[in-house]
């Protein structure tokens, strides 16, 4: 019996250092995760003594310390056994070529890649201990080698793209031109829509976001796509259309016209309404790239509710609703008020944010009589009756353009 419960012993010890995988019948030592043939107990000790002879001297003299009476041991001793062995193995850490080193590393990279973190965070010393107390064997990398992974991930996921590309049947180019506030940069998406043969859906990736320096002349917009389908490997026979704004300068980019360059103003804070005349522009071809363009339907939804909005009636009841919520926005009392009141505050529109218009009316019919009050409590003029009743219908002719936006924004 004694030669039994040492047996025992030495079994849970090992057993302790691996695991077994019923699929593969293979055991798995923990330390370095190489996998041996069948369940072998003898094979594992002779493993443990090649590669691990530290754990596997540990192991001997646990074994030896009890002797024959090994099976008399109490409960109390077998934990503290099984708790040293624990900590010696959290304490000895992966070989950096190991498979579950590698495996951290990797997924570190892309949290890092995916979330856009700098890189310092994997040197911050929370984030240190953190990855301690969840796998101390582990050696979190230095921000080098995270930067080297990343660069590996980005190059491995653009190859996917491209070859998923190259399996579109037709592929159709979406651009939109953005410029910062103080016109100090301007940056030019250029995104791509397909149905993706492999996963049996469309598909809708971003190709590039390149800056874009002034003037925004249409061969300079021309000049970027022409660089991005070569960089993508894109040929003109496979590209369906071009989807764009309604900016002159970019109808003038893929129409056959020997007139002068453009260079529009369009793309400035105030660019998301052109001109009305604009509404009307439907589909050109650019005779060199042999390019259809498509105007952008919600584009041109915008253009229509900012017609709307240049309706006499409805401007005159929209500045008023402005100078309202302008007061509020600036009143810290007013605004706690109607914290207090409704719990939450009147929203400005912006003449480049879609459907901000619809949601200023919106939020302000939500707390209507909050407002109202509050305006008479702070001796402010605030709209009246007959005023409501056109922003409540001025909200309902807005809606269906609103959730028509939002399904667009959604489908691309």
């Amino acid at each position: 019996m004694s030669e039994l419960g040492l047996g025992r012993n030495r079994r849970i010890d090992i057993w302790s250092n691996s695991t077994y995988d019923n699929k593969d019948n293979k055991s798995v030592c923990k330390p370095c995760g190489v996998k041996i043939a069948g369940k072998n107990t003898t094979n594992l000790k002779r493993h443990l003594q090649t590669a691990h002879p530290e754990i596997h001297t540990k192991i001997q003299k646990m074994s030896d310390d009890h002797g024959p009476g090994g099976n008399k041991a109490s409960d109390a001793t077998s934990t503290t056994q099984q708790q040293a062995i624990s900590d010696f193995l959290r304490s000895s850490k992966y070989k950096t070529e190991s498979k579950e080193q590698q495996t951290k590393e990797q997924a570190i990279a892309r949290w890092i890649g995916r979330t856009g973190l700098p890189l310092t965070t994997i040197e911050d010393e929370d984030f240190v201990l953190m990855m301690g107390m969840i796998d101390g064997r582990l050696t979190v990398p230095k921000k080098t080698k995270i930067s080297n992974l990343i660069e590996t991930q980005y190059e491995h996921e653009r190859q996917k793209f491209r070859e998923s590309l190259a399996a579109a049947r037709k592929v159709s180019i979406g651009l939109d031109l953005w410029t910062k506030k103080g016109l100090t940069a301007s940056f030019l998406a250029i995104s791509a829509c397909y149905f993706c043969v492999e996963k049996s859906k469309p598909a809708h990736i971003l190709l590039a976001l390149q800056q874009v320096g002034h003037p925004h002349t249409a061969q300079a917009i021309k000049a970027c796509v022409d660089k991005c389908m070569q960089e993508w490997t894109i040929p003109v026979e496979k590209i369906l259309t071009v989807i764009t704004d309604n900016g002159s300068n970019m109808v003038a980019a893929f129409k056959n016209t020997t007139a002068e360059e453009t260079s529009s103003e369009d793309d400035s804070p105030g660019s998301t309404f052109e001109s009305d005349s604009e509404i009307d522009d439907q589909r050109y071809r650019h005779v060199d790239m042999e390019l259809d363009r498509t105007p952008c339907v919600v584009h041109t939804i915008q253009l229509v509710v900012h017609m709307l909005q240049k309706e006499t009636t409805v401007k005159r009841v929209l500045d008023k609703a402005r100078s309202v919520v302008k007061l509020f926005r600036k009143s810290s009392v007013a605004t706690q008020k109607l914290l207090d009141q409704c719990g939450v505050i009147v929203v400005n529109d912006c003449p480049t944010r879609w459907s901000s218009t619809f949601n200023m009316i919106t939020r302000l019919l939500k707390v209507k009589d909050a407002v109202c009050q509050i305006s008479n409590d702070m001796g402010w003029d605030s709209l009246l009756t007959s005023e409501w009743q056109k922003l409540s219908s001025l909200h309902d002719l807005l809606l269906p353009f609103a959730e028509h936006t939002k399904c667009g924004l959604f489908i691309n």
